[in-house]
């Protein structure tokens, strides 16, 4: 008899991610992002072995409670009602956010999903053109490595002095984060922030063609919703996106890597 997986969330990736699981598990998918008191009777009632949550953090409308057949639950981005309930139950907890593997080949996919929405949104090509990423973790390192291959003029700009001279090294131009928004010429180059942090001034995105937040919400303008300037794009979960497919097949990769070592454990 099939053990049981119930996968919580609305993403795309998550049908592809069931199809792959499918030839193993029993799999339902429970379309939702919010916990709501009939979600709970829904998951109690299938009584699943494993729980897969959504990459957001569940929206929490009713009391967090896991039935007690679950022994595996992956999480995305949590909050304090899941972890409480992780404290208080037996069950392993895998978050799949921050397995490695699974950051990298995800980091792939968004650059190329940055590099189609580039294409269809400004009908350009990418060579000769200057972008400047703020940010030098596993996005800004494949964007730099994909838009300098294109013929792309890639500028890194970051805090850390080891990130700037490591993207030194590596053939990119760099530049003193603190400098990055009026050393440049305005309206020469586009900007790629990776920074999951609010940094830039509305004013200050004026100066670039066009800037492109790729970082969680709520992204990087220091300013409020109201005041979105019309050259910047918050273009979150690209690979999802783009690519449900390969990206529903990544994270499933994850899933039956740690269900592997579970059972290998036993």
């Amino acid at each position: 008899m099939k053990k049981k997986c119930a996968i919580i969330g609305t993403d795309a990736r998550l049908s592809f991610l069931k199809e792959t699981l499918d030839n193993e598990l029993e799999v339902k998918i429970f379309p939702t992002t919010i916990w709501t008191e009939e979600l709970k009777v829904a998951i109690m009632d299938f009584q699943p072995t494993i729980i897969f949550l959504p990459i957001p953090p569940l929206q929490i409308d009713s009391s967090f409670v896991l039935p007690e057949s679950c022994l595996l639950l992956f999480v995305g981005k949590t909050n304090t009602e899941i972890e409480q309930e992780i404290q208080n139950s037996q069950v392993h907890a895998f978050y799949y956010l921050e397995d490695e593997q699974w950051i990298w080949e995800n980091a792939n996919l968004t650059a190329e999903g940055f590099i189609y929405n580039f294409y269809r949104s400004e009908n350009e090509s990418i060579y000769n053109k200057k972008f400047i990423i703020t940010g030098y973790g596993r996005v800004g390192k494949r964007l730099a490595f994909a838009l300098h291959h294109l013929g792309a003029e890639v500028i890194i700009s970051v805090r850390s002095e080891h990130q700037l001279f490591e993207a030194k090294s590596y053939g990119y131009q760099i530049e003193q984060f603190e400098h990055v928004v009026h050393n440049q010429e305005a309206h020469t180059s586009y900007l790629i922030n990776t920074i999951p942090n609010r940094w830039l001034s509305t004013s200050d995105t004026a100066r670039f063609k066009k800037v492109y937040d790729l970082a969680s919400n709520p992204g990087c303008l220091l300013e409020s919703a109201n005041s979105i300037p019309t050259n910047y794009i918050h273009s979150t979960s690209l690979p999802g996106l783009y690519f449900p497919k390969d990206a529903g097949y990544l994270i499933a990769k994850a899933v039956q890597t740690q269900l592997a070592l579970l059972e290998g454990e036993k």
